[in-house]
């Protein structure tokens, strides 16, 4: 089916003009896309995957060795500096660079976890869930549930309404006025500057927006994504969420599979109160919560 390929952007007269060059894409079918790709990439290496996870746990422990080392130098007795606030600067710093570090490797290990979602880590199916699991519970998000949901973006992935996730919203959602089609073409081949403007404010298409929103994202948007649907899927009913087995987004014979995550996830938050009261917050906080947060 032909699709159209903008090209060239010029604004007349208050008026932005698309030029647009109509591309014909080749009538493939999945099995033909499939078909010419090498046998050997879809092989499943139980063994090849377990190295990244053990290198990955490697890594972040080194880095915790080294910075606690480190960190024994950071005294007026080891290190002299010129005033007695740069200490405390220095331990901040160290402990800094350490979660950047850290919570690097770590989403090396929340990818290796979200391919276990896709039944990629191994042939077995059962090594799969089970890695998955425990990764996905370790990182505080539930295994099977988002297993269950990613599926479904996948199916949708990109569809203006119909994706599980990362739903746009209306011009409505955003305020702004209705199309108007002598200010702008629904195929987007012509729009009105001050329409363009509408748009760049509505969105906040600016490098201080785009970075302040990504941020809230992962550290709100995520969370709030599977506790209440928050950007999900808009035909949901209220109080969706990814803990609920009995949710709109499983199917019954799927609830099970949910509960058992809820056992992760209620392990995870276990294992940090304990940590917490065995070794205090700042102590969990810096070694844990931060590089997480990154």
């Amino acid at each position: 089916m032909p699709v159209i390929d903008t090209s060239i952007i010029k604004s007349q007269d208050g008026v932005t003009s698309i030029k647009q060059n109509e591309v014909v894409i080749p009538d493939l079918t999945i099995k033909d896309l499939l078909s010419v790709i090498p046998a050997h990439c879809f092989e499943r290496s139980a063994l090849r995957s377990s190295l990244y996870v053990a290198w990955d746990c490697i890594v972040i422990g080194g880095i915790h060795k080294v910075a606690m080392f480190l960190d024994t130098f950071i005294n007026p007795e080891s290190l002299s500096l010129p005033h007695p606030i740069l200490y405390p600067v220095t331990h901040l710093f160290l402990w800094s660079l350490y979660g950047f570090c850290v919570g690097l490797f770590g989403t090396g290990l929340w990818v290796i976890a979200h391919e276990c979602g896709h039944q990629a880590f191994s042939e077995s199916k059962f090594i799969n869930n089970s890695v998955g699991w425990v990764l996905h519970s370790a990182l505080g998000v539930p295994y099977y549930s988002w297993r269950i949901s990613h599926a479904k973006h996948h199916a949708s992935a990109g569809h203006m309404t119909l994706d599980e996730v990362h739903v746009p919203q209306t011009r409505g959602q955003l305020g702004l006025p209705p199309s108007d089609s002598t200010k702008e073409d629904i195929l987007g081949s012509t729009i009105s500057d001050d329409v363009v403007e509408e748009l760049w404010n509505a969105i906040g298409d600016s490098p201080i927006t785009t970075t302040l929103t990504g941020a809230a994202y992962l550290l709100l948007g995520f969370p709030g994504y599977l506790i209440c649907n928050t950007h999900g899927q808009q035909g949901y009913p209220a109080g969706t969420n990814h803990f609920n087995p009995g949710s709109v987004i499983f199917a019954p014979h799927q609830r099970g599979a949910v509960i058992l995550s809820n056992v992760g996830i209620l392990l995870w938050l276990a294992g940090l109160a304990g940590s917490i009261y065995t070794f205090g917050f700042l102590t969990v906080f810096r070694l844990y919560i931060f590089p997480y947060i990154w």
